[in-house]
């Protein structure tokens, strides 16, 4: 995996960017079997110039993983607590992501789930529904994905919308 930290208004110490790579670099151990020699992860520094908040650095890491983009943001006092947070959240966003990896078949069919996950997805729905696509737009060479993977596309990568063209019916 390759590993890549910038840093925007401040100067990183030796002892900081050893400890950001060390936290980042531990996420392997998590997803190791979806990460080869092409997998990225991006870690952006950043000290805000707002004054009025205690929280002044702001922490990004982006993993870049074929077919997926993990993202987790956080700001806090120092960029150590940042990047334990950050760090913390990729970690259950690529959990999450590894088990529901392997619901879909080579074809793009959905694996059969057990009676007991069915039961419990089932009352889920009640509860929850899916998130409501709010805005359409026209964009060329839009990545091809079930609409199911879309929205975990969109939940992966913490923004409020995901561009995208279905494979179920051929539109974007």
């Amino acid at each position: 995996m390759q590993f890549q930290i910038f840093s925007e208004h401040l100067e990183l110490t030796p002892e900081q960017q050893e400890h950001v790579k060390q936290k980042m670099m531990h996420l392997e151990t998590f997803a190791r079997e979806m990460m080869d020699e092409s997998s990225l992860l991006r870690v952006d520094v950043r000290k805000n110039k707002v004054k009025s908040s205690r929280k002044h650095i702001s922490f990004q890491a982006t993993l870049f993983v074929h077919p997926v983009h993990i993202r987790a943001e956080e700001s806090g006092t120092t960029v150590e607590e940042a990047c334990d947070v950050v760090a913390e959240k990729l970690r259950k966003q690529i959990e999450r992501y590894k088990t529901k990896l392997h619901r879909r078949g080579a074809t793009g069919e959905w694996i059969p789930e057990s009676t007991l996950e069915q039961l419990s997805n089932a009352q889920n729905d009640l509860i929850h529904t899916l998130p409501v696509i709010g805005k359409r737009k026209k964009v060329s060479g839009a990545a091809a994905l079930h609409d199911e993977e879309a929205i975990e596309q969109l939940e992966l990568v913490s923004h409020d919308f995901y561009m995208f063209e279905s494979k179920d019916s051929g539109h974007p």
